[in-house]
């Protein structure tokens, strides 16, 4: 096995890159690359460790073959690897082998037909549709790329590394415009058209856990995207699967989303394995998928540690959030003891672990959730005494929280053109509501007539009634004209399934820039502002601890600190000097 070192700088620090073939990974390396606390970095694409002596000392004792690559090595290598890489990706290997099934009108490149018009750095290829997009190969050219993202009717598959073109005249123009040259196929989509072709779906049974069902659909983009519009189903990395609940109702949507093409289902489900029962809700849902993504990341003689853990995390009734953090930490914990049974692990080896964290910059906070967790596993899963646990805790940070001015606030809402983003921060900021409580939040829970919005499960499982602003009343119509939900207020890609969390926070974030606001501000800094700007009002403190749900009132009234009254209500001393010092001026004139 042969190891290239190459210094790099990675997240604003000097690294050791640590490269090899994929053909060389195996469990004894990965659990050599732990000891050191190495990361794999996609963009990068190698392992990597701390720039320092002890790391370095330590690959070339654990590591016979290794060589130390110099920058211009590393670049040539980068170059080969990305050719390969670039080689090897799905939807390019199956257009390519299809290839002669399609006129060749259709195999155009930029290269081909015109070096003068087409940009030669993006080598453009146009390989064969897939369903109702044409398909576009090429390399990254920003002022190119800038434009395309805001062709509608366009999209980038990070999957597949290829551009997605809706055929359409339309499109087609815009698209060609920009490329300077008509390289796409007069071929466009007709809504009667057969877009899936001839393909078999195969559906076993999920022995892990006899509600779901597993699906197997070929590696077909068009086949993929059409089998996500379904709800609650989920990609299994493990089993290189779909899984779905095992419902009748389940199977007949699925047969129904491919009733209009040529698909073949291999069902291998016994007769009674299909029940009504097995319907999985969604609290039901999030704890299995995230159960069965932490186990898959931990070996088979650790897996006991992590069930146990689990368990009484469930057990305890602890939200999903709460079940991946604690979990999470746990098992990088026990990957620095190379899984050792934690029983064997002492007190002065916990310590010496959180000690190594903020050594590493950790921060308090984060130290916290991890003092935690461990405490959580050692206190109830294997009933250490209290006393034990007398592990000092880090200090905390006081830091204040980031706050928007009302004027910021209404640039920020100006600048969202989609009404749905609109009222998500709408909401947040006029009820101060947490991102999770706005994308959770259902038609049932807003009482338009008494101007209340009920807030159920929040964070701590806590219940609370806020105000539903009397200004938002018009946004809200003008949006349930133009979506249709049901039972999520804002629904996501997925029909029946609430708005990702991550989609808010990216949406506030490029209405941030768009406003030209130079302040770290998140949909968190929106319920901040909430209420700072209510403090600043007059309102009573308590009462915004109530709208808030903070069980102390020492945690809300650290708006006090922020708040634009307190601070320009206090004059500095200085200027209380100064301001003597003139009036005594004044008086000798």
């Amino acid at each position: 096995m042969e190891i290239k070192l190459k210094k790099i700088y990675h997240r604003n620090q000097n690294r050791i890159g640590i490269f090899f073939s994929k053909e060389d990974y195996n469990d004894s390396v990965r659990q050599k690359l732990y000891k050191i606390d190495a990361k794999f970095s996609a963009s990068k694409k190698c392992w990597y460790c701390d720039y320092n002596k002890s790391c370095y000392h330590f690959l070339k004792s654990n590591f016979d073959n290794i060589k130390i690559e110099t920058s211009q090595e590393h670049s040539k290598s980068n170059k080969v690897a990305e050719n390969k890489s670039r080689e090897i990706l799905p939807i390019a290997q199956n257009m390519r082998e299809r290839q002669q099934d399609f006129p060749k009108d259709n195999q155009l490149s930029a290269h081909k037909q015109s070096k003068d018009s087409v940009d030669p750095r993006l080598k453009l290829e146009v390989l064969p549709d897939v369903g109702k997009y044409w398909v576009l190969k090429m390399n990254y050219v920003a002022p190119i790329v800038k434009q395309l993202k805001k062709v509608k009717g366009v999209y980038w598959n990070k999957t597949h590394q290829a551009w997605m073109v809706f055929r359409h005249p339309k499109v087609k123009a815009n698209v060609e415009a920009i490329l300077g040259q008509s390289v796409l196929p007069k071929r466009y989509f007709d809504k009667d058209e057969q877009i899936l072709g001839d393909f078999t779906i195969n559906i076993q049974i999920y022995e892990d856990d006899v509600r779901y069902m597993k699906v197997f659909v070929p590696d077909n983009t068009q086949v993929i995207e059409t089998l996500k519009r379904l709800s609650y189903q989920r990609y299994s990395k493990a089993k290189g699967c779909y899984l779905m609940p095992a419902t009748p109702e389940m199977m007949k949507a699925l047969k129904l989303h491919f009733s209009g093409d040529s698909v073949k289902f291999e069902n291998e489900l016994p007769e009674s394995y299909l029940k009504k029962s097995n319907f999985i809700n969604t609290k039901s849902r999030k704890l299995s998928s995230t159960k069965q993504n932490l186990l898959a990341t931990v070996p088979g003689h650790a897996k006991v540690f992590i069930t146990e853990m689990m368990d009484t995390l469930m057990a305890m009734n602890y939200s999903p959030s709460t079940l991946r953090t604690y979990t999470s930490n746990f098992i990088t914990f026990l990957r620095h003891y190379e899984y050792r049974n934690p029983e064997d692990i002492s007190r002065k080896e916990v310590i010496a672990y959180l000690a190594r964290l903020t050594e590493r910059g950790l921060t308090s906070s984060s130290g916290h959730m991890v003092l935690n967790s461990l405490k959580f596993y050692f206190k109830n899963v294997r009933e250490w005494e209290d006393t034990a646990w007398e592990i000092p805790r880090p200090k905390k940070e006081k830091r204040l929280p980031a706050t928007l001015s009302i004027q910021d606030c209404q640039r920020v809402f100006e600048a969202a053109n989609n009404p749905k983003h609109k009222l998500i921060m709408l909401l947040a900021y006029g009820a101060g509501l947490r991102v999770s409580e706005v994308v959770n939040l259902r038609w049932s829970d807003i009482d338009f007539d008494s101007h209340k919005i009920n807030v159920k499960s929040a964070k701590g499982k806590k219940d609370r009634v806020v105000m539903l602003p009397y200004s938002i009343l018009s946004y809200f119509e003008k949006y349930r004209s133009l979506y249709d939900t049901k039972n999520y207020v804002f629904e996501g890609q997925i029909i029946g399934e609430p708005y990702a969390i991550g989609s808010a926070q990216t949406m506030m974030r490029h209405a941030v820039k768009r406003a030209n606001i130079n302040k770290h501000a998140t949909m968190h800094s929106l319920r901040h502002s909430f209420a700072t700007h209510l403090l600043e009002s007059g309102t009573d403190i308590r009462f915004i601890q109530k709208f808030l749900g903070h069980s102390k009132i020492e945690t809300t009234t650290i708006y006090t600190h922020v708040s634009k009254v307190s601070v320009e209500n206090i004059q500095s001393p200085l200027d209380q000097m100064t301001n003597q010092n003139k009036t005594s001026a004044d008086k000798k004139n």
